[in-house]
């Protein structure tokens, strides 16, 4: 399987996500399961290593993709560059 769905209905507090296996939000959800177990569960883990997970609805976000400027993800590289020599100076590799 290698589909998303996200389900809920009015009167539920939760939302049903379904995820494949191997994506990052497998990874994710799993880490939340975790670490917010009284918000995050695990309901099925598929043969096939896909998952389905209760989540709080207020959790679900739908936002559109940030617009940049060439100059501003030039930037915004730029800055990436220079934390990552800071850290390697700094010896936090």
């Amino acid at each position: 399987m290698n589909e998303y769905a996200i389900e809920w209905t009015k009167d539920r507090d939760y939302a049903g996500v379904t995820v494949p296996s191997g994506t990052a939000w497998k990874t994710k959800l799993l880490r939340y399961a975790e670490s917010h177990p009284e918000d995050v569960k695990v309901i099925a883990v598929n043969e096939d290593g896909s998952a389905f997970f209760h989540v709080p609805v207020a959790w679900i976000k739908c936002s559109p993709p940030r617009k940049v400027s060439e100059e501003q993800r030039v930037a915004a590289g730029e800055r990436f560059r220079q934390m990552w020599e800071n850290k390697k100076i700094d010896g936090i590799e």
